[in-house]
This record gives C-alpha cells, sequence and structure tokens, in this order.
C-alpha cells in the first residue's frame, strides 16, 4: 500500500507539481561573465587530483568503518576552498545564486535539492549530505566558467584547456599503455570521452574559430586515449541527434523514432553482444579489448541484477549516492559474494546513470533523470541551428553514455561539466536569438496607405 502510494505521489509530483513550480521558481538572471581562471582551476584540480593522487581502498565500506585516506581530505579541501571562492562571489553579487535558478539550469538545480532531501532516509545521511553540497558547489562553479555571453564563441577554447589538463594529468599511464601498443584506452577513462566528443561538437558545429582543425585533432585525440567503449558506440547518437535538432516537425519525430532505436540497440548489445561472435572479434581488434570484457559489459551484466535486487522495494531510494557507494548495506554481503564471488563485494557504483537516479532517489529520480535531458533539447529548439546540434548531440551520448557512467546522478564528474557547458550555450544562444527576435518585430512597418509607415514601437 506503502509503495502504491509513493508511486501515485511521484506520479502526481511529475505530471501537475514539477511543471508549477518550475514556472514559480525560474528567474531571468544577467549571464555571469565571471573572470574564468579561478573557477577553472578549482573545478579542473578537483576533477583530475584523483588521477595523480589517490589511496585505494580494498572495501566497499571501509570509509565507513576505517575513516577518511589522505586523498579524501584532500577532495574535502578542495571542495571547501570552492565553497569559499562561491560566497566571496556571492558576497560580491548576489545575483549569482539566481543563476541555477534561470532556465535551463533549474531542472538539475531541482534535482539536486531532491538529492539533499533524501538525506532524510539515505542509508548514509552524512555521505549524502556531502555528496548533495560537493554537486552543488561544483555545478554553480561550472556554471560561473560556461555561463557568459560569448560562449559559443569560446566554448571550444574553454573545453580544450579541460581537454589538455586530463591528458597532462595521464602522461605517465599513456606512455606505458604506448610501449606495451595500447593506442585505443590508453587512458581509460569512461567520463573524458563525453568532453571530447563535446570539444569535436563546438569545433565543428559552433561559430568559425581559427583554432577548429587543431581542437578537431585534440578532441579525437583525447577520445581515443580516454577509450571507452561504450562512449565510442555512443556516437550512433550523432545521426539521430542531427535530425532532432532540425526545425522540420517530420525529420524531428524521425530522429526521436531513431534514438529509441539506437538505445534499445545499445542496451541489447551491451548485455548481448556474445550472440554475435563474429562482430564481437571485430570489436575487440578495433578497441583493443579482450572478448570477454566486451561479451559482459566489463561485469555489469552480472552485477546489475544484484544491484536492482538489492533496490527493487525503495521507491523514494537509499539516498543520493549513498546507495550506489554502500549498496552492501542493502543486500547481505555474504548473498553478493555467493552471487558474484568476493569481488563483488567491492561494487562501489552501479555503473549506469539510471539506475543511480533510481537508487538514490527511486522514481522521482528516474523522472529527474528524464527531465535533465529533454529540457535542454527543448529549451535549444529555438536557437540557431549550430546550437541545437551541439545540445541534441550531447545529450544523446551522455544518454547512452550514461548507460556505462553515473552520469548526472552519484556525484560531481566531468560529465556533469560539460552537460552545465551545454546548458550555458543553450542559455546564451536561446538569448541572442530572442533579442533578434525581439529588434525584428520592433522594426516590422506599420500599415500606411501613403506606402510608407513608422516602426512599430518594441514590445
Amino acid at each position: 500500500m506503502l509503495n502504491a502510494l509513493i508511486a501515485i505521489a511521484a506520479a502526481t509530483w511529475f505530471t501537475v507539481a514539477y511543471p508549477v513550480l518550475r514556472r514559480r521558481l525560474a528567474v531571468r538572471a544577467a549571464s555571469a561573465n565571471a573572470p574564468v581562471f579561478w573557477p577553472l582551476a578549482l573545478v579542473t584540480v578537483f576533477a583530475f587530483m584523483p588521477l595523480v593522487f589517490t589511496v585505494p581502498r580494498e572495501d566497499g565500506n571501509a570509509v565507513l568503518e576505517q575513516g577518511l585516506t589522505a586523498s579524501n581530505v584532500v577532495t574535502i579541501v578542495l571542495t571547501g576552498l570552492t565553497a569559499l571562492y562561491l560566497l566571496a562571489k556571492i558576497a560580491a553579487d548576489r545575483r549569482v545564486l539566481t543563476l541555477p535558478f534561470a532556465m535551463p539550469y533549474l531542472p538539475f538545480t531541482m534535482m539536486i535539492g531532491v538529492n539533499g532531501l533524501s538525506a532524510a532516509w539515505s542509508i548514509v545521511p552524512a555521505y549524502t549530505l556531502y555528496r548533495t553540497a560537493e554537486l552543488a558547489v561544483f555545478t554553480l562553479a561550472s556554471i560561473l566558467i560556461f555561463d557568459r555571453p560569448d560562449i559559443r564563441r569560446r566554448l571550444a577554447d574553454l573545453l580544450a584547456i579541460v581537454t589538455v589538463a586530463w591528458l597532462v594529468s595521464v602522461i605517465p599511464e599513456t606512455l606505458q599503455s604506448l610501449a606495451h601498443g595500447i593506442v585505443f584506452s590508453s587512458a581509460k577513462n569512461n567520463m573524458m570521452p563525453l568532453v571530447c566528443a563535446l570539444l569535436g561538437f563546438a569545433a565543428w558545429f559552433g561559430p568559425p574559430n581559427p583554432r577548429r582543425g587543431r581542437y578537431l585533432m585534440l578532441a579525437a585525440a583525447g577520445f581515443v586515449i580516454a577509450g571507452s567503449a561504450a562512449s565510442t558506440g555512443a556516437l550512433v547518437a550523432v545521426g539521430p541527434a542531427l535530425m532532432i535538432a532540425s526545425r522540420r516537425p517530420g525529420l524531428r519525430l524521425a530522429g526521436i523514432v531513431l534514438a529509441l532505436v539506437a538505445i534499445a540497440v545499445f542496451l541489447f548489445l551491451m548485455v548481448g553482444l556474445s550472440s554475435f561472435p563474429a562482430l564481437l572479434d571485430a570489436l575487440s581488434v578495433i578497441l583493443q579489448k579482450p572478448r570477454v570484457e566486451l561479451a559482459n559489459a566489463t561485469g555489469r551484466g552480472q552485477f546489475w541484477p544484484v544491484f536492482i535486487a538489492a533496490t527493487q522495494d525503495r521507491l523514494l531510494g537509499s539516498g543520493f549516492s549513498a546507495a550506489d557507494r554502500f549498496v552492501q548495506l542493502l543486500i547481505p554481503t555474504t548473498g553478493l559474494a555467493d552471487e558474484l564471488g568476493r569481488d563483488a563485494v567491492f561494487i562501489t557504483s552501479s555503473h549506469n546513470m539510471f539506475l543511480s537516479a533510481w537508487a538514490g532517489t527511486g522514481l522521482v529520480g528516474l523522472g529527474f533523470a528524464l527531465a535533465t535531458l529533454i529540457e535542454p533539447i527543448r529549451f535549444a529548439a529555438r536557437a540557431d541551428r549550430g546550437t541545437r546540434r551541439i545540445v541534441a548531440c550531447l545529450i544523446l551520448m551522455l544518454a547512452l553514455n550514461g548507460m556505462t557512467t553515473p552520469g548526472l546522478f552519484q556525484d560531481w564528474n566531468v560529465n556533469v561539466l560539460a552537460y552545465v557547458a551545454v546548458l550555458a550555450t543553450a542559455r546564451a544562444a536561446r538569448r541572442e536569438a530572442e533579442a533578434t527576435a525581439s529588434v525584428a518585430e520592433a522594426t516590422i512597418p506599420s500599415p500606411s496607405y501613403g506606402g510608407t509607415g513608422r516602426a512599430w514601437p518594441a514590445a
């Protein structure tokens, strides 16, 4: 009975309350146009610090039983420093605090609010509160990086800085892999391919850029070095995305249908690729991945059912991020070990952003998973063609890539950075389109019997 009431409440929230609250909370905020150095430096160091300094754990619950490691402390310190920077910016100009409530950021901001609220029923409340605060802090810092009037022209420049910073941080790993003849996935990273793809989209579909050729090569190099098989497969989203970005209703509808087909095929191949030995062999050679790794989606096909079983009766989730990180608290450790072997006891992520949304905040999380993917495409519909293409390509790739990564729903990561960059681009392009439309409307000749007329006054 309780589950039925929760399901009805969640459905009511998204059909009635969410649209009303979104309209009430939405604000018109001026572009931040903040100095880019400090937020970019803080965000980049936080994003890539674990690649050069981290203390590994051998137990999924170690942080609860043994306390924080040195790398955990550094992460918390970086979050605190970024929060202090943001507080200083807010003290200087309180309008900074309104930025997350401007469209199209607002749905993601509302999702962060629900994440924080889930601490009330989280299996580890302190962890949920910290991860929510971390997500809020670095999302606002990301907004300050990208929310500027000229972002369409500067988007590729800023993404190139992030990509180069990542490439520098993984130089030792890359060189070691290249020495063993491994090019694709020489510094495997499931998150960076999305940033590299966005860099390519920004260079190709954005305004003319004198460094376009270099940025395209940088994007391709970063994409190959990161070498995520799922991200490579997610490139199939580009075709449907370009159709969805069209202003022709028929072509948009065909793009939506094709996108749904692509998602279905993508999911099928993830769990059933072993049914096609020839394709499996070809992909193994092209992607330089072992057949067994591709055949079982790096173990995801095995632990997803266990993960779902552990969370299936929690329609409001078990706390943002905590349910992913501490799934062992939801299912007996012995059960995990018997089902999948000893290594399964150390699962720390569902590696699927929709499962992460479900595990963290249940049905509401799944609703926000859809809202945060659909809203940017709808918002960008009135922008220029290049922006529409950038937004649609990134969002559809995020949906597919999210089948094997936490995406937007476990913690802050560079996927969130790319997502915010696209939202900022759509916001700037939409404002520019509306300003152009207003000027055009203001200069429409008024009807006149003499064949001449004055311009209508601006609305």
